[in-house]
């Protein structure tokens, strides 16, 4: 018979064994165990959470933001950001469309056709100059309920030119970039201001150092037009459409900046300033390789240039340096900014809230876009991360950019703006290599325009 001395121990012992049995499930079900321990990848190329969860978004991402972009650091970046939102909702899955890389219209065409027919992503990344199609069509959510007006407030005005309508926004514009007049400071002590200076610059250096006086991407294709027109279109205060959508860029003082700009471009050409080869540059690589084989005394290329000649350039620091581009008149100073933005496209609020809480987790916020930019080379595009965020803040360089997007461009939203790009390439390239007068390009360029605008409004 067990006595009652006994029985207290038995019962003493049995509650102690019971308590240490049961820390390890509830220590574990709230998650306080290594990730060793967890039988699946929180993040992988097509994938973002939890296999197993309940709630399925589908995104289509251009590359350099998954897991299959070749950068490393990149690829550091985006899991670490994207794990960290997924272990705070374990609930949600998002399953990845990697969009082919350099199939931007390509990969634009079929979002919006997904779209359409009623099948398109949760969300997804649209480039910035397709933006206006896809609201023109009523295809993307406005985001206002899910953002506070103090950060829409905080966007650069380019950006909200493109993003908002009637008050609403309809995509987060997470990066851009900015074009500048690259130099060598230990040849030329006056860096041009316009551009018949630029033109006797690049002379004086190509007769001085046996170099190519000037550089730029001039061959057929975007970064032609929206790197080395738009800046100096929009200076003169030209205008694409108007406000109702009407191609205008060949009429009136319009007419006369895009006239006076593709005649400098020419001109580059034709006194020698600039070799005829730029008509066919359509990438960075031949520019960087005369920059590093110390062959070219300017380069008009992006702020992405800068890092780029640092890592490839010796004693890149003391060579070059950089100023705003050169305009017609020293009075004039515009840029033109591209960039990525991220739009939700479902009609489910549960879906839109998460899709949102991710692209800010991982881009969008003042702390995401702050260290993504960084790590990509990136320009921010919110006004507060260039006060708060160190990098931005302390550093001499990422301030004078910061400076240009006070007078920063974005292309239009107008469905229209591809065609009209194209043709403005289309007719640069005839100039450059004396296919067309510029007179003749600039009329032909308002005719197809305007042509275009009345077929789609019928």
């Amino acid at each position: 018979m067990i006595n009652k001395k006994h029985l207290s121990t038995i019962l003493v012992a049995i509650l102690v064994l019971g308590a240490i049995l049961y820390v390890g499930p509830v220590t574990m079900a709230w998650g306080n165990k290594d990730d060793s321990d967890e039988d699946f990848e929180w993040v992988t190329a097509n994938r973002i959470g939890n296999p197993d969860a309940e709630i399925v978004l589908t995104a289509n991402i251009q590359r350099f933001d998954t897991l299959k972009t070749p950068f490393d650091t990149k690829k550091e970046y985006i899991k670490k950001a994207a794990t960290a939102w997924a272990k705070e909702h374990p609930n949600v899955r998002i399953d990845i469309e990697v969009a082919p890389a350099g199939q931007t219209s390509m990969t634009m065409s079929k979002i919006m056709t997904q779209a359409i027919s009623g099948n398109a992503p949760d969300f997804a990344h649209i480039d910035s100059f397709w933006i206006g199609r896809f609201i023109d069509r009523g295809i993307l959510q406005p985001l206002n309920d899910y953002l506070s007006q103090e950060t829409i407030d905080d966007f650069y005005g380019f950006t909200k030119k493109v993003t908002m309508r009637d008050g609403k926004m309809y995509a987060i514009w997470a990066q851009t970039d900015a074009r500048f007049l690259y130099y060598r400071k230990d040849w030329i002590k006056n860096p041009p201001k316009t551009w018949d200076e630029l033109i006797e610059t690049a002379l004086a250096m190509k007769e001085k150092h046996n170099v190519h006086g000037y550089l730029a991407w001039l061959g057929t294709w975007e970064g032609a037009v929206n790197g080395n027109v738009w800046p100096y279109f929009w200076a003169q205060g030209g205008r694409i459409f108007d406000e109702s959508g009407r191609p205008v860029i060949g009429e009136g003082k319009n007419r006369e900046a895009l006239i006076n700009t593709l005649d400098f471009l020419n001109r580059l050409v034709d006194t020698g300033a600039a070799p005829r080869m730029v008509a066919s540059i359509t990438s960075i690589d031949p520019i960087l390789a005369e920059a590093k084989a110390n062959s070219v005394a300017m380069v008009a290329n992006g702020n992405w240039f800068y890092d780029m000649l640092l890592e490839s350039v010796d004693n890149a620091e003391e060579k070059w340096d950089f100023v705003p581009l050169p305009q017609m008149k020293e009075s004039q100073r515009a840029n033109s900014n591209g960039g990525w933005t991220y739009a939700v496209l479902t009609d489910d609020p549960v879906k839109q809230e998460l899709a949102v809480s991710y692209i800010m987790a991982v881009l969008g916020s003042k702390e995401a876009m702050g260290e993504r930019c960084k790590v990509y080379n990136y320009l921010p595009t919110r006004k507060s991360v260039y006060k708060e965020y160190p990098y931005f803040a302390d550093n001499p360089v990422q301030q004078r950019f910061a400076k240009e997007l006070k007078y920063g461009h974005a292309r239009p939203s107008n469905s229209l703006y591809g065609e009209v790009s194209d043709l403005v390439q289309k007719e640069l390239g005839r100039i450059l290599t004396g296919q067309t007068t510029v007179e003749k390009a600039v009329d032909k360029i308002q005719k197809v325009a305007l042509q275009a605008w009345k077929e789609n409004k019928r």
